[in-house]
């Protein structure tokens, strides 16, 4: 194909030659170069429409066909040399605007001349070839509309189906339960690990989706929320999951510290071990079971703390052991009536408690003891009440099993009346111990 740059070269030296004859008053001469001219800018006009150059020619054409025709030079070709010339001008301008496409500068040229020219010229052949060509543009302009508004339709549709999929996603990202895994709660993190793993289902179904427009900025923005969440959890609950458990490690170290530290006892006659109650044993043992759940998939983490409480539990099996070897009844403090007294009310206490268990000692260790007491007499504060009771502590060695043998301590109490008499004895066990040799009493 012909560069059209070096076609505007060649017209533009054409048009300098047809001024030239023109100037010279060679007309004949002119017309032909400025024709010439104005063919080889067509040519390079398919190629270059909008080129500047382009136009600055067209414009000189057209001024020097101007110059010529007000002479009264014929410059155009079919026929229409006989045009005045401004009819030939508004012609022109309808024909530029026509080969430029440009749809309503035509249209409004073409009803500026029926306005200016109604009568002979409105059949001038090159008037019905505008014509023709304005109604091409027209429907070339229908149909790229028509195009335009099918598109935007099916934009309009897709729009719509990707609202609808989008507020149906929110809805099932906003039934994902929260998640991030740094509760300190047992049962909040068990909750929070099915949360995480329904939002791993949600969040892979949701990205295979594909949807017809832009998803909502309020659906994106979830799902954002989620995925980081996502990805967050595993290192969070791990580093959660490891401080609750150093946490439960400690408490039981620190006991373990505590009981090393108790020998103190092994030099005083009647000195006995400390050892940890079988309710704090039981709180160790439910707090290392409660984590438990949380570790099912690293079940190493739990080590510290089950080692440790193996530890405890051995040390304090030990110090019972010690202990019940320590372990003897307190001598009698009263005898007679009034300890038999004190004795039936404790064994009745006992029985009720251990009614298998088989009585091998018991005695009364503390003399009856008068007691005092002022209180309210419920929870309103609105009467003021004085006790009066006389207590002692009773002391029973039973055997539960043929292996298991224990010594119970205690309180018995009786009510003083006004007149000085006494009210029914009650009694309840304070506590009691392993002995390992009940023969000793």
């Amino acid at each position: 194909m012909e560069d059209p740059k070096k076609k505007l070269q060649e017209a533009n030296g054409l048009l300098r030659n047809a001024q030239n004859n023109m100037f010279s008053g060679k007309n004949t001469e002119a017309v032909e170069l400025l024709n010439k001219a104005e063919v080889l800018g067509r040519e390079a006009e398919s190629q270059i429409p909008d080129d500047f150059q382009l136009r600055s020619l067209f414009q000189k054409i057209e001024k020097m066909r101007k110059d010529l025709e007000r002479k009264g030079v014929a410059t155009r070709a079919g026929g229409n040399s006989q045009l005045p010339f401004e009819v030939q001008a508004q012609l022109n301008r309808i024909r530029d605007h026509v080969i430029k496409k440009e749809l309503k500068w035509a249209q409004k040229e073409m009803d500026t001349f029926y306005s200016k020219y109604a009568g002979s010229y409105t059949h001038l052949p090159e008037l019905e070839e505008y014509k023709q060509h304005i109604l091409k543009l027209e429907a070339e302009e229908q149909q790229l509309a028509s195009q335009k508004a099918g598109e935007n339709q099916a934009r309009e549709q897709a729009a719509e189906q990707a609202r609808e999929l989008s507020q149906q996603w929110s809805e099932k990202l906003r039934a994902v339960p929260y998640f991030d895994g740094t509760s300190r709660s047992v049962d909040a993190l068990l909750q929070e690990q099915n949360a995480y793993r329904q939002a791993q289902e949600v969040i892979t179904a949701y990205k295979a989706i594909s949807f017809p427009a832009q998803p909502s900025i309020t659906l994106e923005s979830m799902a954002r929320d989620i995925e980081t969440r996502i990805r967050e959890f595993p290192s969070r609950l791990a580093q959660t999951l490891q401080e609750m458990a150093q946490q439960v490690t400690q408490s039981i170290e620190d006991r373990i510290d505590f009981l090393n530290q108790d020998t103190a006892w092994q030099n005083q006659p009647e000195g006995k071990p400390y050892i940890i109650s079988t309710r704090e044993m039981d709180q160790f043992t439910s707090q290392v079971e409660e984590l438990r759940p949380l570790f099912a998939d690293q079940p190493s983490g739990m080590e510290s703390m089950t080692n440790a409480l193996q530890q405890l539990t051995e040390m304090n099996m030990e110090r019972k052991n010690e202990r019940s070897k320590l372990t003897v009844m307190k001598p009698e403090a009263i005898t007679g009536p009034q300890a038999e007294e004190a004795i039936n009310t404790a064994m009745m206490a006992l029985a009720q408690k251990y009614p298998d268990a088989r009585v091998i000692k018991s005695a009364a260790i503390r003399p009856w003891e008068h007691k005092r007491t002022e209180e309210w007499a419920d929870t309103t504060k609105t009467q003021w009440v004085v006790k009066n009771t006389s207590e002692t502590t009773v002391q029973i060695c039973a055997e539960l099993t043929s292996d298991n043998c224990k010594l119970f301590t205690l309180h018995v109490e009786k009510d003083i009346n006004t007149d000085g008499t006494y009210g029914k004895p009650r009694s309840h066990i304070m506590h009691e111990e392993v002995m390992a040799n009940p023969t000793v009493v």
